[in-house]
């Protein structure tokens, strides 16, 4: 196999698709860059340094994430389905199951909308400036559906978890591989989780301590899920789920709130 065939078109392929995602930032740029400049200790750097900024560290940890995922993924034993197709390999039993990836992508997500809405209810002061879940411009849908379904999962999973599952393989010399995968999906989990803690910056509340633990506990649950797809499954179905959830919060949220209403009513 070729260098082309092997390297070069699986990683332009999939950092061109997780491009997609950064490229989704751009209508959001403007509100993001007031908010990054309020920050405490944000540097002075003009608009336009802040937009390259802002655009390009996600670029350039999407290019490590996607060279660590080519050249380790079948190493690890992980599958990606665009990888194989363009090696011309065989695809294999991961190319099903997807309604039962969207299933579990829809009641993982009802759990999470409703475990925010009941903490909404019991701590109102700590979400009293935070958005709920369905509350999100045509701008923010988009960012969700593809710097979430994708590029998010190009760097937690195909990247980060990658790299931990075959480091963890190398270490134990192929031992106990089951304990290897779920300590990576964990560690992935709790990293993608964290990275949802620059929202609660912009916000302003990284003194609201029940505002943190919501967002840690609630993205870890939803990361479990993505790297759990990932590791029995292939990329895309982690990724069809991170999609998938973004889509159920808006349209659970608002029906999870009216059924709570009605039954406290």
């Amino acid at each position: 196999m070729t260098f082309t065939t092997r390297v070069l078109k699986p990683f332009l392929a999939l950092y061109g698709l997780g491009l997609l995602g950064v490229l989704s930032l751009v209508p959001l740029m403007e509100a993001t860059i007031e908010q990054a400049s309020r920050l405490p200790g944000a540097p002075a750097l003009s608009r336009t340094e802040f937009a390259l900024l802002l655009l390009g560290q996600p670029a350039l940890l999407l290019f490590a994430a996607v060279a660590l995922g080519v050249a380790l993924a079948e190493k690890a034993g992980l599958t990606c389905l665009i990888l194989r197709r363009l090696r011309g390999q065989a695809s294999g039993p991961a190319t099903g199951g997807w309604r039962s990836t969207l299933l579990l992508a829809f009641a993982v997500a009802s759990m999470v909308a409703a475990a925010d809405l009941v903490l909404r209810r019991i701590f109102p002061e700590a979400f009293a400036v935070v958005p709920r879940l369905d509350e999100v411009t045509l701008e923010g849908r988009f960012l969700g559906l593809l710097y979430g379904g994708i590029t998010e999962e190009l760097m937690l999973r195909f990247g980060l978890m990658t790299l931990l599952v075959w480091a963890g393989l190398r270490l134990t010399r192929g031992r106990a591989r089951p304990i290897v995968v779920w300590i990576a999906i964990v560690i992935a989990a709790i990293g993608f989780a964290a990275g949802h803690l620059g929202a609660v910056a912009g916000m302003g509340q990284m003194d609201n301590q029940i505002l943190i633990a919501r967002t840690l506990g609630l993205n870890t649950v939803a990361g479990l899920l993505f790297g759990w797809l990932y590791a029995s499954r292939s990329l895309e179905h982690a990724m069809l789920a991170h999609a998938a959830s973004h889509a159920t919060f808006w349209i659970a949220t608002p029906l999870l709130a009216w059924l709570g209403q009605a039954v406290a009513g």
